[in-house]
């Protein structure tokens, strides 16, 4: 019976440890997303694509954004001074696709993630004209060859 409860206990407290490991997260910039999305919120009701009804809809919009901000930006965070600018140009705006599309502003432009590098960048280019323009010769006895 004592085999039984200390299986039992060890089984637990190694269930309790690997959950919480696992529920960590490695987000960045959720605060800054936090408030981009806030922004773009308050600014719905005005745009009828996003179809929000008054304070309600500003509400749930904000709601809905704070949940899906836990994962953070999808750009590394580009701090507090950048994310003010972000969110005063989403809030001077008189354009929906502003709205829809904040990205699209100057001020906001962080949230356009990096192109892609391609693979073959860099790859077998010589580093120097020096160098491809040296003869390969035998190393000679001073040389240890």
């Amino acid at each position: 019976m004592a085999r039984f409860r200390l299986l039992f206990v060890a089984s637990a407290i190694a269930l309790g440890v690997s959950s919480v490991a696992a529920c960590g997260t490695d987000a960045l910039g959720t605060d800054a997303c936090r408030k981009i999305e806030q922004a773009r919120c308050r600014k719905g009701p005005a745009c009828p694509a996003l179809a929000l009804q008054g304070a309600t809809g500003v509400e749930e919009c904000a709601q809905f954004a704070r949940d899906r901000c836990l994962h953070g930006l999808a750009v590394s965070d580009p701090g507090l001074a950048a994310v003010d600018l972000c969110v005063s140009a989403i809030d001077k705006a008189s354009s929906c696709d502003v709205v829809l599309s904040p990205e699209n502003l100057p001020a906001c432009a962080f949230l356009q993630p990096a192109p892609p590098i391609p693979e073959d960048a860099g790859g077998d280019a010589p580093e120097t004209a020096a160098d491809e323009a040296a003869p390969e010769t035998e190393p000679g006895p001073a040389e240890g060859g």
